[in-house]
């Protein structure tokens, strides 16, 4: 939500939960496959390793096979994922805009889907050992864009309609929204963060936010939804404005 539910008068509208449901076994079937690369991998481990000759080598080897193993799981998740979408893109292609939060309405349905998909994937990147890995690569897959030389492992990123330039830093705990949920309607806006941007920690971007070259977001401050920061522009507040040219 933009606003606390407070301010509206009504209460919000919970998130469609029969979606989900009614698509579960996409997440399920996504489980499965991540794994099934793996068991392969384990089975030809232990047939291997597992005899008289050569015990001490396996037990050597643990740390590395777990390792291994991990990088197995979350690559299997994201590349069975990223084929699951494509071909879901290609039943219904999706775009930006705001639409009925309804399960009759194909864009809402099909953001639903998508995320189902996405979603195992992404957690079990989120426990990878490196950090960058989720934001700075598996994020790539879904569409994500993100440039050389961007620090951003701390942050929550949306998995699509994010564009982010080169040379940028993101503090720790802010996050990029390019979709909402504003009572019955759902607001999918691309995000775009331009090359050498400093955003402070614990910062919001909603959809449509466009910071443009050589811009500053000062730590705990949130933009509109379709807000646009100048370039060499300092800004600050809730929401951000203007405090200084450089």
């Amino acid at each position: 939500m933009f606003q606390p539910a407070s301010l509206k008068g009504i209460s919000p509208t919970p998130v469609d939960e029969e979606i989900r449901k009614r698509y579960l076994f996409l997440y399920i079937i996504n489980i499965m496959f991540s794994f099934f690369p793996f068991s392969v991998y384990e089975l030809f481990y232990y047939s291997w390793l597992w005899n008289s000759q050569y015990y001490i080598l396996f037990f050597i080897l643990i740390p590395f096979n777990f390792l291994i193993g991990i990088y197995i799981i979350q690559f299997s998740a994201v590349i069975f994922a990223s084929f699951l979408i494509a071909l879901l893109n290609l039943m219904h292609p999706p775009k930006e805009g705001v639409f009925d939060r309804s399960r009759f309405n194909k864009d809402y349905l099909f953001w639903n889907v998508r995320n189902l998909i996405k979603k195992w994937s992404l957690l079990v990147s989120a426990s990878n050992p490196f950090p960058w890995c989720k934001n700075r690569f598996m994020l790539r897959f879904f569409g994500t864009r993100i440039g050389s030389r961007t620090l951003c492992d701390n942050s929550w990123i949306s998995p699509e309609y994010v564009s982010i330039g080169k040379n940028v830093i993101i503090g720790m705990g802010s996050v990029i929204l390019s979709h909402g949920l504003e009572q019955e309607k759902l607001i999918i806006k691309k995000v775009c963060i331009e090359d050498n941007v400093l955003i402070g920690a614990k910062c919001v971007l909603l959809p449509g936010t466009v910071i443009k070259k050589n811009s500053c977001l000062s730590a705990h401050s949130y933009t509109d939804r379709d807000e646009i920061l100048e370039e060499n522009g300092v800004y600050w507040g809730h929401p951000a404005r203007l405090k200084t040219n450089s």
